[in-house]
């Protein structure tokens, strides 16, 4: 499968989950966004030089941080409204 195919392949998976389920599964977003972070490292590495490896591995090790942060506030929401 070329890497094209691949892209298109996790776009429309995240555009239906979307479009299907826009706020009612929060966490199953966050992880399909870590998922699709960890492929586009993966394809970076077959198409990039190195230097562009390196910026592509820093910007999705920022945005895993940034996931499991937005996941720890929305559990800290969850649990102030089970008084």
């Amino acid at each position: 499968m070329s890497s094209v195919a691949r892209l298109e392949q996790m776009v429309r998976e995240v555009d239906g989950l979307a479009a299907n389920k826009p706020a009612e599964d929060l966490d199953l977003l966050l992880a399909v966004m870590e998922r699709f972070g960890d492929r586009l490292v993966d394809l970076a590495h077959l198409v990039l030089d190195d230097d562009a490896k390196r910026s592509v591995q820093i910007a999705f090790t920022s945005l895993s941080d940034k996931i499991a942060a937005t996941r720890e506030a929305f559990d800290g929401c969850d649990g102030a409204t089970d008084l």
